[in-house]
């Protein structure tokens, strides 16, 4: 068990971060010392490297006093944290074939999410959110060969912070892959998925990455009814990376997404991603609307990697009609996410599916697809309206 000192010392750390908007009394008021006792234990967290541009805790921190530092932050953490594990077994006993995916929650402090009228205001809630959030993806990559990344605005934000790495030995080396190509028609909002793979390659030395630059996100309907859309995947394979990625018919390797011990992607419910911050559509729901036709994402609660999830209350007719939309991506499908979360095992440097979601209105998305979450990372206003729900 740590000291009393290296306890305030962690916790006035972990607060400065993920309380970005916390001054040092209302730290020090939190952890019940001084101002100056705060501003002289933050200046040692800083020569200690424990705190730099984001929080990261000591490799000699035990399990109990993390639990004890977290959960100071959000006073209900392991209650939500143990009903969210619950529903994740519900949903993989009652509907998806057995299972237990969901293993970790964190809770980060996202000051202005709720303002939904100043967009420089959203803008900063983000960017507070990713550099909150990037020490906790950072040491999840560092367990981790290879990693699969998403796009959007809160995989750019945390993409931005992420620390970047010293060490250049063979154990730090990765090789990280987009999960899809991007939209015809419209610019990534935040980042793509391939620009998210080459920042975060460049995090830990020597690692590698592969690009779906100029691949499409889908096919469309129309192009697709024509032959079953036997053509596009014939063109779409003429990129060598998505044929690693994704693989071949003809080739015996495995594709990588089928290896791929984690994956990091935000998720979008249907409201949330008919505007982003600027109250312009999400190019991937833009790209989906154009190629199916805007109704059938009525059938859907939302997405996650690209992948839509549909509502529980719609007949067996429609969702099939949302399963013939996801036939259509060309991204990572509903196989790869579920089998990414059954395989997860935190101790054995597997995170499995890793989802970053600032927005309290991505609630419904995530309580319906638990069972393919393994690693929650959520503002403290998400994490809130989930408490309200479940507890």
């Amino acid at each position: 068990m740590a000291s009393k000192r290296s306890l305030d010392l962690l916790k006035a750390a972990y607060y400065s971060v993920y309380g970005p908007a916390l001054t040092q009394e209302q730290i020090a008021s939190r952890v019940g010392l001084t101002q100056v006792q705060v501003s002289r234990l933050l200046k040692e967290a800083r020569d200690q490297k424990v705190l730099r541009e984001v929080f990261r805790f000591p490799e000699d921190v035990s399990s109990e006093d993390r639990l004890e530092i977290v959960n100071s932050f959000f006073p209900r953490h392991g209650q939500l944290e143990e009903v969210l594990s619950g529903r994740s077994r519900q949903l993989s006993r009652k509907q998806h074939g057995g299972g237990s995916p969901f293993k970790q929650l964190h809770v980060v402090a996202t000051p202005g999410i709720y303002d939904k009228n100043d967009e420089h205001l959203r803008a900063n809630t983000f960017r507070s959110f990713g550099m909150s959030a990037a020490g906790i993806v950072a040491s999840y990559i560092d367990e981790v060969d290879i990693c699969c990344v998403a796009w959007g605005r809160t995989i750019a934000a945390t993409v931005d912070y992420v620390p970047y790495n010293s060490a250049s030995d063979e154990n730090k080396k990765k090789l990280f892959i987009p999960i899809a190509g991007e939209p015809t028609n419209h610019e990534p909002s935040g980042i793509g998925p391939s620009d998210a793979a080459r920042r975060l390659s460049q995090a830990w030395p020597g690692s590698a990455d592969l690009s779906l630059r100029g691949v499409q996100a889908r096919i469309p309907k129309l192009v697709y009814d024509q032959d079953g859309g036997r053509i596009a995947r014939e063109l779409v394979r003429y990129s060598n990376h998505y044929t690693q990625i994704f693989g071949h018919p003809d080739l015996d390797e495995a594709p990588l997404i089928s290896e791929v011990p984690m994956i990091l992607t935000g998720i979008g419910n249907a409201d949330t991603s008919k505007r982003d911050i600027a109250s312009v559509p999400d190019p991937w729901y833009m790209e989906t609307v154009e190629a199916e036709g805007p109704h059938v994402l009525d059938l859907a609660v939302g997405s996650i990697g690209g992948v839509w999830i549909p509502r529980n209350d719609i007949s067996d007719e429609d969702k099939e009609r949302v399963a013939q939309v996801n036939k259509r991506w060309l991204g990572a499908q509903y196989s790869d996410l579920k089998a990414c979360a059954l395989n997860a095992d935190l101790y054995h440097r597997r995170p499995g599916v890793v989802v970053v979601a600032a927005e309290p209105g991505k609630a419904d998305i995530i309580l319906e697809t638990l069972y393919l979450i393994n690693v929650l990372i959520v503002s403290k206003q998400l994490a809130e309206e989930l408490a309200g729900r479940l507890l």
